[in-house]
């Protein structure tokens, strides 16, 4: 009966979406991971980094149903242009260029930073690394690839394409489990 007043047409697309919403896959936390990372949107202001600009923008969801969670740290960390991390021995660090940050997501679940491209290493492709905390869910630990293959999950994938000022974007969509 509640077909009839439309009820039925809206609950399918939301069924849908709820099948397809799935927990983002785990990655390694890696040994580079610093507490405390600066509360920013810009992780190289300098450009000391690199020169290849880059833009990651994503939504973060929660499980069972794939609402979107104001208020979930994203902390990100990564290597230079030359595969190099800051903070790691006993390097002197561009303080203008951390290539570390902790970013909050908006109301809709919204996150942004702006950064290089990062660098390949020996037996790593480029990659960024996340560790994302909301309340009532589990501490997800996973990484944003470029590229394909190395037996890299898709769900951790990103396409990079080019602005019209040249400046790298991607999207890196997450969704958390309950705890």
């Amino acid at each position: 009966m509640l077909a009839g007043f439309g009820f039925g047409l809206c609950a399918a697309p939301w069924a849908a979406l709820a099948q397809q919403c799935k927990g983002t896959p785990r990655d390694a936390l890696g040994p580079f991971y610093k507490s405390d990372a600066p509360a920013t949107g810009e992780l190289c202001v300098s450009g000391s980094g690199g020169t290849e600009k880059l833009v990651v923008t994503g939504r973060v969801t929660g499980l069972p149903n794939c609402v979107p969670l104001a208020g979930v740290r994203v902390e990100v960390w990564q290597a230079d242009a030359h595969g190099d991390y800051t903070q790691v021995g006993g390097a002197r660090d561009d303080p203008r260029c951390l290539l570390r940050a902790s970013v909050i997501a908006d109301a809709a679940g919204q996150y942004r930073y702006a950064t290089i491209l990062p660098g390949e290493y020996p037996g790593r492709p480029r990659h960024i690394h996340y560790r994302i905390s909301h309340p009532g869910h589990a501490l997800l630990v996973t990484q944003l690839y470029f590229g394909s293959g190395r037996g890299i999950p898709d769900a951790l994938q990103a396409v990079l394409r080019r602005d019209a000022q040249g400046v790298w974007q991607a999207r890196f969509d997450l969704t958390l489990v309950p705890a």
